[in-house]
């Protein structure tokens, strides 16, 4: 129970463990308004369903920005949610302090339309990489973020919001370049990192990119207006696309955030994809189907005249919020 009212406009959302009680877990959910911020939702996983025990927010009225669009979980159980807002950042918050949270330097203090979030172990490097979209037309470069600290440094830092923010590191951009299929709907080529997050002659473009998730060795994030799916091949310098688009009722969707189910890995894994577009707003998702192709499937039918967001599930996978 809460004396504090939900907060509006609910976007990107993760679940975190509540790091005192395995029982319970916090639901972290964005609010896209003019004073941003998020919503956290603890729950109790003992009963049947999950029921809310707390609620509050954090994160509002920040002085960079507001409209808290998507994000993304941190290795160690944070949340960064980012402002797109044209000014906006992105911040780390620690349900598992009370809703502490921090600027975090994955972005450029420059600012931008930032959407959501992702990371991705190098093994070789023993560095963790964080990856940022920018929902804009210009300037609309993916940001990598490389801390200078090595995986080993940052676990080791017992405050978890002591292991990004602050962190010095390198910032550079994506830059694809198309080499087959150019101007058709399933282009591909390769691609490098760049000092600018502005496009260049020559480029593939890719503005307006939303939900980004990071599987294996790929990089997954898609762009609504070209209403198509990008795939990054981080341990080479190659990319390939494909379509997102799904038909209602004779309207398409644009694709918005996306979400995996388990994050295990798996090529069993379902990618799920949420909508914001002309027509119902549904719940889509890509899976292998029986002879080993995949494939679009909708799962949730949705609603009129406003968008599907926040996916996400519960931490033993029996709901889905």
């Amino acid at each position: 129970s809460s004396s504090t009212s939900m907060h509006g406009n609910a976007d990107g959302a993760a679940t975190v463990p509540d790091d005192s009680n395995a029982n319970r877990y916090y639901l972290i959910s964005n609010s896209e308004t003019s004073t941003g911020g998020v919503g956290v939702l603890h729950f109790d996983a003992t009963t049947s369903p999950h029921s809310v025990i707390e609620y509050y927010r954090t994160a509002t009225n920040t002085n960079t920005g507001s409209r808290n669009c998507g994000g993304g979980r941190t290795p160690w159980g944070t949340w960064l949610t980012s402002e797109e807002s044209g000014t906006g950042s992105v911040y780390e918050v620690d349900p598992n302090e009370g809703g502490a949270f921090c600027r975090s330097p994955i972005v450029p203090s420059a600012g931008g339309n930032y959407e959501s979030n992702a990371y991705w172990k190098s093994t070789s490097e023993n560095k963790y990489h964080f990856f940022t979209t920018n929902d804009a037309g210009s300037n609309y470069r993916l940001t990598r973020f490389i801390p200078d600290d090595t995986i080993d440094t940052m676990l080791g830092k017992p405050r978890k919001l002591d292991r990004l923010c602050g962190a010095s590191g390198d910032l550079s951009y994506l830059r694809l370049v198309c080499t087959s299929g150019c101007g058709g709907d399933r282009p591909s080529g390769t691609y490098s990192w760049s000092t600018s997050r502005s496009p260049t002659s020559g480029d593939q473009a890719y503005p307006s990119a939303e939900g980004i998730d990071v599987k294996n060795d790929d990089l997954y994030f898609v762009t609504k207006g070209q209403r198509r799916l990008y795939i990054v091949d981080l341990s080479s310098n190659t990319w390939r696309s494909g379509e997102t688009i799904q038909n209602d009722a004779g309207n398409e969707f644009s694709p918005d955030q996306v979400a995996r189910i388990t994050g295990s890995n798996s090529p069993d894994d379902i990618l799920y994809f949420c909508e914001d577009g002309s027509g119902n707003q549904d719940i889509h998702a890509r899976g292998l189907d029986d002879n080993g192709v995949y494939r679009f499937f909708t799962i949730v039918r949705g609603y009129t005249s406003t968008e599907t967001t926040g996916l996400t599930f519960s931490p033993d996978n029996k709901y889905m919020y």
